[in-house]
């Protein structure tokens, strides 16, 4: 069991059984109970820091479990035994008072992913800005709150960010490309996804046309699909459309050094003829 990707990566109100078995390298089955082992986890993670603004390695606390007994004055002065809850905080290696805290609840054999801050959407719209070049504010925004809906759960609201994402990024291609005897836009627009895809292909990154299915991957998940089927497909569509934005962001990059150097050259011939 990865216990970091379950404090980390998995969406909140996730449940999972406290009382668990783990196999050894040598097979043998162990009991263990779920949260002692999260309690107890000492590895450091790489995080984004929003107060840094910079991705950081953070150092885990032990945990530390709230009351077990509390008293409620409108239950007169009984006091009550607590369902106890688990804080696991991790904090920054540039300044130790930055830090993310993630909460767990404890409910008889069940443990509950309850609570995260910062939120995934503040730890991932600073880290999407290098993504500006190719995106607007608002696609920006969009990339964030896909991965923000993905912390909660909503694997099917993501998936129609994420088609939107899509949609997006062949619109602007097209709107930025140089094709002859180009049609309108609105032309453009009412082309089946797949004519689009084709109209603008050379101007779309490789990985992109590589993987062109992905629309249908997912429109069928907006569409179609379970829950639970598109959060098993959701880290495959993450991985091919940042792999996609990180090849269109080297090819931006590429062009617009080939223009500063031109420009450069330009001026170097003004200046010896």
């Amino acid at each position: 069991m990865d216990i970091k990707k379950l404090i980390v990566d998995s969406p909140l109100y996730t449940k999972w059984e406290n009382q668990i078995e783990i196999e050894d390298e040598n097979g043998m089955l162990s009991d263990y109970e779920l949260d002692y082992l999260i309690s107890n986890y000492n590895q450091r993670i790489e995080h984004y820091c929003t107060e840094c603004e910079a991705q950081r390695i953070f150092a885990p606390d032990r945990g530390v479990y709230d009351t077990g007994k509390v008293v409620n004055v409108h239950f007169g002065q009984t006091t009550i035994k607590n369902k106890p809850s688990l804080f696991k905080t991790f904090r920054c290696s540039a300044n130790p008072t930055h830090q993310i805290l993630f909460g767990f609840y404890l409910n008889d054999n069940l443990i509950i992913k309850i609570s995260e801050y910062p939120s995934k959407y503040d730890t991932v719209i600073d880290k999407f800005n290098h993504y500006n070049k190719i995106l607007d504010k608002t696609q920006l925004k969009e990339l964030a709150k896909a991965s923000q809906l993905e912390s909660f759960g909503y694997a099917i609201a993501s998936f129609l960010y994420y088609r939107r994402i899509f949609e997006g990024i062949i619109l602007k291609n097209f709107n930025e490309s140089d094709i002859p005897n180009k049609i309108s836009e609105e032309d453009f627009r009412k082309l089946r996804m797949e004519d689009k895809l084709k109209y603008v292909k050379d101007f779309l990154p490789d990985y992109f046309n590589d993987n062109s299915h992905i629309y249908s991957t997912l429109s069928k998940g907006v569409h179609e699909l379970e829950e639970t089927e598109c959060q098993e497909y959701l880290p495959i569509v993450q991985a091919i459309i940042f792999f996609s934005l990180d090849e269109a962001v080297d090819k931006r990059n590429k062009e617009l050094r080939k223009l500063e150097f031109a420009k450069k050259l330009n001026d170097i011939n003004a200046k010896i003829k």
